[in-house]
């Protein structure tokens, strides 16, 4: 007696929400076929929140399981679920099915078998009419997504929908619709991180310092739950990685502004070449669609930041003593290096090797030096509290709105730039916010510093930091360390040091 023929099912939806079409309701009804025809269901493939017009791998791999002759029948559920690209995916579903003459295709929905006469052409229709369904939905959220974010007016702004950007939440608008509000906690990480790269601390420092906080990523599902107000104990909170720090702060999302992609050239085959640019209004300025996160000043120190590339770059200090240690023969800075036959490296004269001006050298192991000078900063200032310190201006003009309309001036010299600009409606703009930032400037105004405790030592600072963040930590003590030359091998290390205290300075009003 032979076996039945084997059965492999393929389930899709474009949304989970799809109650009537459900993926649990297309395998139970494919099932139901299956078993009334005595044919053992051997795969089960589903798509579950995939868009008609995006490749499917798994329709591939039912497709291929009746290829190969690991299933003798395919059930789809619907053949507008199969596929909606058109005649080229039946061809590859007739071809498939002449190869293999016993093979069986399904639609359950449409009643639809490939052992019918005319199942081609009639597969054909079915599928060019889903095809332009699917080309005509594509148009229409073009149209929808072109109006919705071209909107300038505060009241008409919407959020298009997905997961909402990092900092901000997603509520209902009145009117329809949903819009961005800041989540307090998310934005309050962002700010802080923007402090730490605007203020030198590297990519690197800054996602482990995101990690480390327990800071849900922006697709997680454990922000998800958090955001829609539930539970999030054991839910996976996502990696932080760099690339999606810098992303994260390359976009001007946090200066609640929205990118959409744009055309800006052809490469030779012909495709398009796309970026993401700012969306802007009808006189290329940039919309504000969202309170922001960040101040124009911070994220604008970010971009320099980020985007240095080049020999001009500044380069990354091997030690936090790096620029404090000179020669004690010449005077010369002396720069740390390390060597493949010592495994901490030394500080060594630079002058040792200048033609004319060569110094005999003077050499110090690196560890040794960075113990020792450790011990004496930390013996000075380690019990000491650490403060973060902010500045504002009193009665005069606020440093964010001098930072603010200068961002809206580089804005408007960018639209100026580009081609068919209407300099009618830019250029008087221009001369008012320069009036505004020349009366900004004038205002008098005196600067208050303002120092908030950050609950750590600056002992446990020090031991937290990286080499940019304790040399600001000694900036302010520090001279220099003068390193003279070794008279044996047992001489202690204090012996061959001068070093050259900060004298403090006194503020006004001390």
């Amino acid at each position: 007696m032979a076996n039945p023929p084997r059965a492999v099912l393929y389930c899709r939806v474009s949304r989970t929400t799809e109650e009537s079409v459900s993926i649990d309701r297309q395998e139970r009804e494919l099932r139901q076929v299956a078993d009334g025809a005595g044919w053992p269901v051997v795969q089960v493939f589903t798509d579950d929140g995939l868009s008609g017009r995006k490749e499917r791998e798994k329709a591939d791999a039912a497709l291929a399981m009746l290829a190969e002759g690991g299933a003798d029948v395919l059930l789809v559920w619907e053949l507008s679920r199969w596929s909606r690209m058109g005649l080229s995916a039946v061809a590859k579903l007739v071809s498939v099915l002449r190869e293999r003459p016993g093979a069986l295709f399904i639609a359950h929905k449409e009643g639809l078998r490939s052992d019918q006469p005319a199942f081609g052409i009639m597969a054909a229709v079915i599928a060019e009419v889903a095809a332009m369904e699917a080309e005509g939905t594509r148009d229409r959220i073009r149209s929808m997504r072109a109006h919705v974010l071209g909107q300038t007016e505060a009241a008409e702004m919407r959020w298009l929908g997905g997961s909402a950007p990092f900092g901000y939440r997603a509520e209902a608008r009145t009117g329809g619709g949903k819009r961005l509000v800041i989540d307090g906690d998310e934005a309050k990480a962002a700010r802080e991180a923007a402090e730490k790269l605007a203020s030198g601390v590297s990519l690197t420092n800054v996602t482990r310092w995101l990690q480390e906080r327990g800071l849900a990523t922006a697709q997680s599902p454990a922000r998800r739950a958090r955001q829609a107000g539930r539970p999030v104990a054991g839910l996976d909170a996502g990696q932080w990685r760099v690339t999606t720090v810098r992303k994260l702060f390359l976009s001007p999302t946090l200066l609640g502004r929205t990118t959409r992609k744009v055309q800006v050239g052809t490469r030779a085959d012909g495709s398009p070449v796309e970026e993401y640019r700012t969306v802007t209004d009808a006189q290329g300025l940039p919309i504000q669609r969202w309170e922001p996160v960040l101040d124009p000043g911070t994220w604008g120190a970010i971009q320099a930041t980020l985007t240095k590339r080049g020999p001009n770059a500044p380069k990354k200090a091997a030690s936090w003593l790096s620029g404090y240690a000179f020669c004690g023969l010449c005077g010369s800075v002396m720069y740390a290096n390390s060597r493949k036959d010592r495994a901490h490296g030394s500080f060594r004269c630079a002058n040792k090797a200048i033609p004319g001006e060569a110094c005999p050298g003077v050499s110090i192991a690196r560890v040794p030096l960075e113990e020792h000078m450790e011990g004496l900063v930390l013996g000075m200032i380690g019990g000491l509290d650490e403060y973060r310190v902010s500045e504002r201006i009193e009665g005069g003009a606020d440093a964010g709105a001098i930072e603010a309309v200068a961002q809206e001036i580089g804005d408007l010299q960018t639209a100026l730039a580009a081609d068919g600009a209407d300099y009618a409606a830019l250029l008087p703009r221009l001369d008012t916010l320069k009036e505004r930032r020349r009366a900004l400037l004038e205002a008098p105004g005196k600067t208050v510093r303002t120092r908030v405790p950050t609950g750590r030592t600056l002992a446990t600072a020090w031991a937290e930091s990286g080499v940019r963040e304790r040399q600001h930590l000694i900036s302010d003590m520090l001279r220099g360390v003068e390193v003279q030359r070794s008279s044996g091998a047992r001489q202690p290390i204090e012996d061959r040091l001068e070093v050259f205290w900060n004298d403090p300075v006194a503020e006004e009003g001390d």
